[in-house]
């Protein structure tokens, strides 16, 4: 009787921890291996703006599916303000890599003197000009007017090179998790800024 509770027991805990190592597991692990993340892409299109902001999903590299939100919820996700999947756990995805302050917080006063590269500024890696700033146009005084891209609404194949380090594969693409806050933190470079603008064909 002794050795049967001995072996009833051990089999009882046994079958707990098991139990115990699959929820873990599973609560874990992405369902199906599909994972979520900040996104964004240089093109027309979503709220007539030439950068999309977005949240994704993927597996293995494709991309499933696509949700589309404002700057604003894109800043609030990404410093873990707002529950996403995209964010889980509520980290300030910015500070995580690198990212300095004024290419979010560009409201700031402090980040308004420095007049730095911010998150709006992105279309300067596609278009050579403002597209709201047509030849005729009077630009605002904060306006940058000018881009880095060799072509008027694509970058040269070198630049374009150098974009593909960061996941893409053509200009539409969307950059998107750990490779697009790598592209944030180069872009307020400026050695990388001159060599992106100098990849000319």
């Amino acid at each position: 009787m002794f050795w049967r509770n001995i072996i009833l027991t051990t089999i009882f805990i046994f079958g707990q921890l098991t139990v115990f190592s699959t929820i873990n597991y599973s609560l874990n692990a992405p369902p199906n291996g599909v994972n979520y993340h900040l996104a964004i892409s240089i093109n027309p299109g979503h709220n007539n703006s030439y950068i999309n902001f977005a949240i994704i999903s993927e597996n293995n590299g494709k991309i499933i599916s696509t949700k589309f939100i404002t700057v604003a919820e894109f800043i609030r996700v990404g410093m873990g303000k707002q529950t996403s999947r995209a964010n889980e756990i509520g980290t300030n995805l910015f500070e995580k890599y690198g990212v300095k302050e004024c290419l979010y917080k560009y409201d700031s006063t402090d980040c308004k003197n420095k007049n730095g590269m911010n998150i709006h500024d992105l279309w300067t890696l596609r278009y050579n000009r403002n597209p709201n700033c047509p030849p005729n146009c009077f630009p605002t005084p904060t306006m940058i007017v000018e881009g880095y891209s060799q072509h008027k609404s694509h970058p040269s194949w070198p630049q374009l090179q150098i974009l593909q380090k960061y996941g893409i594969i053509y200009i539409n693409d969307f950059f998107y998790g750990e490779n697009l806050f790598k592209l944030f933190v180069d872009f307020q470079t400026n050695d990388w800024l001159s060599t992106y603008q100098n990849s000319t064909e």
